[in-house]
């Protein structure tokens, strides 16, 4: 059955976050006019930021609060929500304190939950606020629900006012002269924005982009340089080289299976640790590393074990906390995924619900001080990084590209003359996608895969 046609307030709303280029900005990226354009019960802000280390959305939701919940009423009225609800971390005692008042006056929940990981994690926030339990490969709509973060929600705002995304708040941590959170114009490039934090403090450091649990790894200068500030960009974390973060995902595929043969015992914590297991998913992850050790590929080995990899969500629970042998079940399975994806094979087993698996839930949830400890990242988590402003760099390079679907449209050429918020890139024509803005005001040196802009 189709959606019925959108309110006004709905068409108002889907506009405003169209026109002004949101998406997720605490995930992939998602088309926020597209997610949007839905029904459901109720509405959650994402304010739990679970990976440790990043304070960006703590930081917004400290100075921004009233903004976020305008926003969550709004998206709840194009929605048709009842109810409203703002998740926080019990422990982010400042937080709730900016938060208070605003919810109070808008008629929403503040939901406090426990230190865990991954308390962010869509499924399970759902799990916590509501109680259900979204299907395997399934959507919180599956379940009337929608979850948006309160990063994306502050952007939401924005566009109600008719300001575009331009700006990204990100976290710069770890081995740095001077970690902060800080404002910066999309397309700018990471090394400048350690400069600006005082560089690096280690003698050969590697550089984390996003969390430490689910970013990636750039090697090296030359990389981070490469590398600029996106819509869903949320953190820099500077590590020693050779840190246990970095062997875990530098590891070849090779010696992972060469691991998964000779050392795993199948003792299950993998799976009995997993957080989406843990809701009732049918997903054991100790039976795709039982395939991946014995060979298997893509084809009737396969289909017994490995295809479960597919209902992954790649938190890294299971490789760098659960198992004792310290081996790699997530990037085995993602390993799978992206095997299964290219060669077109869906994922063809049940998904049902086993609520029983959830019994357990409660005593098998990972606290955030002992994850930082068994992945070193404990000497990092007292530091509390301060807000330093807004970094404006001479140039920036923004993706066409920064969101799940297909990259937005060159609208401008080398030598058009642009200012903050005017639009250079379109959404194709019939396509999932979204609306990119120029970030800085000066000239457009070059357009492709980015258009580069240099600061009049």
């Amino acid at each position: 059955m189709g959606m019925p046609p959108a309110s006004g307030a709905a068409r108002a709303l889907l506009d405003a976050v169209r026109g002004a280029g949101v998406v997720g900005e605490g995930g992939a990226g998602f088309p926020a006019h597209v997610k949007y354009d839905t029904r459901a019960g109720v509405v959650i802000a994402n304010g739990c930021e679970c990976e440790p280390l990043l304070y960006t959305d703590q930081h917004l939701m400290r100075t921004r609060a009233g903004e976020i919940t305008r926003a969550l009423r709004e998206v709840m009225a194009a929605v048709g929500a009842q109810r409203g609800v703002v998740a926080i971390k019990a422990k982010y005692a400042d937080v709730a304190r900016a938060l208070e008042g605003p919810c109070a006056s808008a008629g929403l929940e503040l939901a406090r939950l426990d230190n865990f990981y991954p308390a962010g994690d869509e499924h399970i926030l759902v799990h916590e606020v509501t109680g259900r339990t979204i299907p395997p490969l399934g959507l919180p709509k599956d379940v009337d629900a929608l979850v948006a973060n309160v990063g994306t929600l502050a952007s939401v705002s924005q566009a109600l006012d008719g300001l575009p995304v331009t700006r990204k708040t990100l976290t710069v941590t770890g081995e740095v002269a001077r970690p902060c959170v800080l404002e910066a114009p999309l397309g700018t490039s990471l090394a400048e924005i350690l400069d600006f934090c005082g560089g690096p403090v280690a003698a050969d450091p590697v550089f984390l982009l996003g969390g430490p649990m689910m970013g990636r790894f750039l090697e090296d200068r030359a990389a981070l340089a490469e590398a600029v500030v996106t819509k869903t960009t949320g953190g820099l974390i500077v590590l020693p080289r050779g840190h246990f973060l970095h062997e875990a995902a530098t590891l070849t595929p090779e010696v992972m299976r060469k691991r998964a043969a000779t050392a795993c015992i199948q003792c299950r914590y993998c799976t009995d640790l997993c957080p989406r297991y843990l809701v009732g998913h049918s997903f054991e992850t100790h039976r795709v590393m039982k395939a991946f050790g014995a060979g298997a590929g893509i084809g009737a080995e396969a289909a017994q074990g490995a295809q479960q990899a597919l209902l992954c969500c790649e938190c890294g629970v299971c490789e760098l906390f659960s198992c004792p042998m310290r081996l790699s079940p997530r990037r085995i399975n993602a390993l799978f995924k992206a095997a299964f994806r290219e060669r077109g094979v869906g994922y063809q087993r049940p998904r049902e619900v086993r609520p029983a698996q959830a019994e357990l839930r409660p005593f098998r949830k990972i606290p955030a001080s002992r994850l930082a400890s068994k992945t070193g990242l404990a000497p990092y988590m007292d530091i509390h990084p301060e807000f330093a402003g807004l970094f404006t760099p001479g140039e920036v390079r923004i993706p066409l590209r920064q969101h799940i679907g297909a990259p937005a449209v060159a609208v401008v050429a080398p030598g058009d003359r642009v200012a903050v918020g005017d639009l250079l890139g379109e959404i194709p024509e019939g396509a999932l996608g979204a609306r990119i803005h120029a970030s800085i005001g000066g000239v457009v040196t070059e357009t492709g895969a980015s258009v580069v802009v240099k600061g009049a």
